[in-house]
């Protein structure tokens, strides 16, 4: 239940101030929460910052998983950008190996389109701040449940029961709906039971969507529209798993380098 009193409370601060305060993934608990260097809440791009995972594999802790089950995931964040299109995958990459940037491969188990990670009675506005982590990472109320408003959501996600046994990456990926046409991703550990000892299922899911990622020669990327737009990004391969939440918002201005692949946004999946 969403406290009354943060219902309609806006953020005195514009959208785009405090880069600080975007948005991580903090359960499942990713890969360097509190052990440096440290995940940061940064946009994907350049050398600090690149796909996949912002380069971070330091485990504090490994979550335990369930194939066929469900997983909690919680985020934490200031600057939620109206919200916008997610997916959740899994990676049985090894990120200690060379080649992490390059050949990393992330399988869709779950997309969500719009509503992701918060939806907004003014989305012009970010949610007030509450009191920052450990690590001065910036927060905002949070709604306890996948549907309030001006709060930030969880999402119970669903994992396909021929996930591979053994240790894993889980990985949640966020195209925000205002401001800088921008791609988020963190990534964190976990171990996954009651799967299959093969995996070889898991090559038929979807990669995920990769774009807006500038500055890296590895991962060449599109862009999904303007600056200046509101978007809601309908993915090209969502997979067989996911929601609908808000119907996509399919850029009018394309730029050169334009995702051609996107569906438009009547073309709705079916999941």
């Amino acid at each position: 239940m969403v406290p009354n009193s943060i219902f309609g409370i806006l953020a005195v601060s514009p959208l785009f101030s405090g880069a600080i305060g975007h948005m991580i993934m903090k359960s499942p608990t990713p890969y360097n929460l509190d052990i440096e260097p440290f995940v940061q809440v940064n946009p994907l791009g350049g050398p600090d910052y690149p796909f996949p995972c912002q380069n971070r594999f330091g485990v504090q802790s490994r979550t335990p998983l369930e194939a066929g089950g469900v997983t909690l995931v919680e985020f934490t964040g200031g600057a939620q950008h109206g919200g916008g299109s997610c997916q959740f995958s899994i990676s049985y990459d090894d990120p200690g190996t060379g080649g992490w940037n390059k050949s990393a491969s992330f399988k869709t188990v779950y997309s969500i389109i719009g509503g992701c990670p918060a939806h907004f009675t003014d989305e012009s506005r970010n949610l007030p701040d509450a009191p920052a982590d450990e690590q001065g990472r910036r927060n905002s109320a949070h709604c306890g449940n996948d549907s309030g408003i001006d709060c930030i959501r969880q999402f119970l996600v669903p994992l396909p029961p021929f996930l591979k046994n053994g240790p894993a990456t889980f990985a949640w990926t966020w195209f925000n709906k205002i401001g800088n046409k921008e791609m988020y991703m963190t990534c964190a550990p976990v171990n996954i039971t009651g799967g299959t000892e093969d995996g070889d299922e898991i090559n038929s899911l979807p990669d995920i969507f990769v774009a807006n990622i500038p500055g890296s020669p590895d991962v060449p990327t599109c862009v999904t529209g303007d600056n200046s737009e509101h978007l809601i990004l309908n993915f090209p391969e969502p997979g067989a798993y996911g929601r609908v939440i808000e119907d996509p918002i399919e850029a009018k201005n394309k730029p050169q380098n334009y995702c051609s692949r996107i569906p438009g946004g009547s073309n709705l999946p079916t999941f």
